[in-house]
């Protein structure tokens, strides 16, 4: 495989979002409304505080020379003052570009990046590969322009145009088997998956496992590493495929309706969780 021949580049983050294709966060928001969908693509949201600092780990455990470059420690200043302010100012402009952390962010991301490191089977599969790759290919169904960024490839030592398998790191609550399985579904990894692994497939010809790395947020910061089961593929194939479906029909007919596509009104019910409670007596 040719590294950019054949639709799996190396580019700026703010380039590949940029990009028109339809990426998995996109696939995800549709699968809620199609309304929802338009409002992602014409509104990007702002990063929240939780995603800024997952990037920061991101980029800590996968481009250590990008994190060492582009985060700094922010001191305290006492911007009351006269003194304060004028310290800030200049702190501010020296370290312009760089994004700033707390001590205690940083702290975190440190513990959080030797745990990883500390974890045989994260650091094997990190031992060799490529870091935030960007992706493209067409849909063959649905004529529909996608993308992937996928956080790590694993390449061969000896044949490092090889990719083998595709490895995401997500900063979680939860990385227990039973916590992070919750994520997965919860949270449209699985959709992410297969989406990812069919645009793999499309753009190398071939079918590569799909690794998580997952890294608690909060001390001790443990870390857990799984393979994606052949079950977690085939449900978030049949959802994205679904998700692809109904995009291409709304864009044929310029329609983007919400959750009543033709103003019904619905008879709710409880969730079954909540149905299930029984009443004393």
């Amino acid at each position: 495989m040719k590294i950019g021949s054949v639709g799996l580049l190396s580019m700026p983050a703010d380039r590949y979002h940029a990009h028109p294709a339809v990426g998995h966060s996109g696939l995800v928001r549709i699968m809620r409304s199609p309304a929802h969908f338009r409002e992602f693509v014409t509104n990007s949201p702002e990063p929240t505080p939780a995603m800024l600092f997952g990037t920061a780990v991101h980029a800590a455990i996968l481009e250590p020379d990008s994190f060492a470059r582009d985060y700094v420690v922010a001191p305290k200043f006492d911007r009351r003052t006269k003194e304060g302010k004028a310290a800030a100012e200049a702190w501010e402009a020296e370290n312009a570009g760089k994004t700033a952390l707390t001590a205690e962010q940083m702290e975190a991301v440190n513990k959080m990046v030797a745990n990883v490191r500390n974890h045989a089977g994260a650091a094997n599969l990190l031992g060799c590969g490529l870091a935030e790759m960007s992706g493209f290919w067409v849909d063959q169904e649905t004529g529909i322009e996608c993308k992937c960024r996928p956080d790590w490839l694993v390449t061969m030592e000896e044949r490092p145009e090889w990719v083998t398998a595709i490895i995401d790191v997500k900063t979680c609550v939860d990385a227990s088997a039973d916590g992070f399985s919750r994520a997965i579904a919860t949270l449209g990894y699985d959709v992410q998956v297969a989406f990812y692994q069919d645009g793999i497939k499309a753009i190398t010809g071939k079918t590569l496992p799909f690794y998580f790395i997952a890294v608690e947020k909060d001390a001790p910061y443990a870390v857990a590493c799984y393979k994606a089961s052949d079950e977690v593929i085939e449900i978030g194939r049949a959802k994205y495929r679904a998700a692809l479906q109904l995009l291409k029909w709304c864009r044929d007919n310029d329609r983007w309706p919400g959750y009543q596509p033709n103003g019904e009104i619905e008879t709710i019910t409880l969730p079954r969780w909540a149905a299930n409670f029984e009443l004393g007596e």
